[in-house]
């Protein structure tokens, strides 16, 4: 019976490759990760299933060498170097038997040693050639021997096969001998080329390993700031979500930066509107329980400054058992519009900022259950793209998909700067609405001008449905000018003012 080698060097049970396998239906960033680098090196597949299982199982064990194929000598090297890391021995306290972390680090590490594979420093397609010939060459052998256990069976069970039989399996036996000895000369070759590379995969491993240390220490913090910053506490995403996610922050400042922001200016705006969040527009009409701060009773909130009380709240906090007031709503809330400002001009901080207001500004939609819609706009071709909201208007479960915010966070059409288009496209979400008196946010960094009978028509629009337009400046640059945006606007604030009266006001006021 031929020998079957694996082209895994570490072991692995039923258990381990069914969670891998699960995992990579799950995140695009791993399988994306196993699609790429099968382009470029023999067995990249069961490379990344056995970097998993080295950071993964409790006890990693090499297969022995004569079980493996050859066409995986490559990855056994590394392999090999990443086993006898101390950054590996560090990152192994935080992943063993950790589905998640462990996935986080074969993915930053499988992307870095994709990069090094690639790059003028590491191999190159080129001499990666070698070992794809390699592997070809042990096929063909394989095949081969396959052949010979047939042709030998076949004899066996006839005494008597003739010249011609034993010609031919001659035939076959000396071809199975040329192509083991064009394996054996491509192995030769093959060792010489990792030989060479020796010293530069060494210290691409010890650089790999400390950086994905270093990675996977800051991948679970971001991921957490961007779920409480985008209005997802609890987070209840399933791993593979949580991993693209870490993956995208791991690979974008903005979205890191804008996570951050919208942090700050939520507990700005929190802060100012927390204790009369519930009772705006709203009746208490009876004792109930759940876990919306804003309405849990005083005697609750008594249990915060006690060391042993404390505890039992954040329980209940989590489990929605804590006891607030129930209110009645007098009536529903309009929509709340923003408009937000992408010409060129916004590019870097703007952008940030602008994203950053709007992001606060969703969230306190989400508690005022009002509908929401972002309209972002700028001029030369680019169309509006507006971003809604999902749920029932006037009732709880307003909110935006992740999927949207993020888009959101990314897009960024450029061009140059037109007032008009977006405002009408505001009037048009609100006139859709069933509520009346809902608001726009103007949130840009520019002057644009607007028609007299663009501001005549727009009024009439501010009577009839009762909106109002709240415009936000961001003037990092200190020459920005608020100049027409008060021709339209009933306040103007900026981003300068942001911690002060202004805001809290804009705050308060929305």
């Amino acid at each position: 019976m031929t020998d079957i080698k694996s082209a895994q060097n570490i072991e692995s049970d039923s258990f381990d490759r069914e969670l891998f396998k699960k995992l990579c239906l799950e995140s695009q960033a791993l399988s994306s990760l196993i699609e790429s680098g099968s382009n470029l090196l023999p067995n990249f597949d069961a490379l990344i299933l056995d970097m998993f299982c080295a950071f993964y199982k409790h006890n990693v064990l090499f297969l022995p060498e004569d079980k493996t194929k050859k066409g995986s000598a490559l990855a056994r090297k590394l392999l090999d170097k990443i086993f006898h890391d101390q950054h590996y021995k560090e990152l192994r306290e935080d992943t063993t038997l950790e589905g998640f972390k462990s996935a986080l680090a074969t993915i930053d590490m499988g992307s870095q040693l994709l990069s090094w594979l690639r790059s003028d420093d590491g191999p190159g397609e080129k001499k990666l050639l070698k070992d794809w010939e390699v592997k070809q060459a042990e096929e063909n052998v394989q095949e081969l021997k396959e052949e010979m256990e047939t042709w030998d069976e076949v004899e066996e069970e006839n005494d008597d096969m003739g010249d011609a039989f034993k010609e031919a399996k001659e035939q076959k036996e000396s071809e199975l001998a040329d192509e083991e000895d064009n394996l054996n000369q491509l192995i030769k070759k093959q060792q010489e080329n990792h030989e060479n590379m020796d010293f530069d995969m060494d210290k691409m491993v010890k650089t790999s390993l400390e950086q994905t240390n270093q990675n996977i220490e800051e991948s679970e913090d971001q991921t957490d700031s961007w779920d409480s910053s985008m209005g997802n506490p609890e987070g209840g995403k399933g791993v593979g979500e949580k991993l693209d996610l870490a993956a995208k922050l791991s690979k974008n400042d903005k979205l890191k930066k804008l996570s951050l922001l919208v942090g700050s200016l939520k507990e700005e705006m929190l802060s100012t509107r927390r204790k009369v969040w519930s009772k705006r527009g709203a009746e208490i009409v009876d004792i109930t329980v759940g876990n919306d701060i804003g309405k849990i009773i005083p005697t609750e909130l008594v249990s915060l400054r006690h060391k042993l009380l404390k505890h039992d709240f954040k329980k209940r906090f989590i489990e929605g058992t804590l006891s607030q007031y129930s209110l009645k709503e007098d009536r529903g809330r309009g929509p709340m519009v923003i408009c937000l400002d992408g010409s060129s001009s916004m590019d870097g901080n703007k952008e940030l900022w602008s994203k950053g207001v709007c992001l606060t500004l969703l969230d306190i939609a989400k508690r005022e259950r009002r509908k929401f819609n972002v309209v972002v706009f700028s001029s030369g071709g680019a169309p509006l793209k507006v971003f809604e909201s999902v749920g029932k208007e006037g009732l709880s479960g307003w909110g935006m998909k992740e999927s949207e915010i993020m888009e959101l966070a990314e897009y960024f059409p450029g061009g140059g700067t037109n007032f008009e288009e977006p405002l009408n496209k505001a009037v048009s979400l609100l006139e859709s609405s069933k509520f009346k008196g809902g608001d726009i946010v103007f949130i840009t960094d520019g002057e644009s001008n607007v028609g007299d009978m663009f501001l005549k028509t727009f009024k009439e629009s501010k009577e009839k449905l009762r909106f109002k337009v709240y415009s936000v400046l961001i003037d990092l640059s200190e020459r920005e000018s608020w100049g027409t945006l008060s021709t339209f606007s009933d306040k103007v604030t900026s981003v300068s003012k942001l911690t002060s009266k202004d805001a809290k006001g804009l705050f308060m006021d929305l």
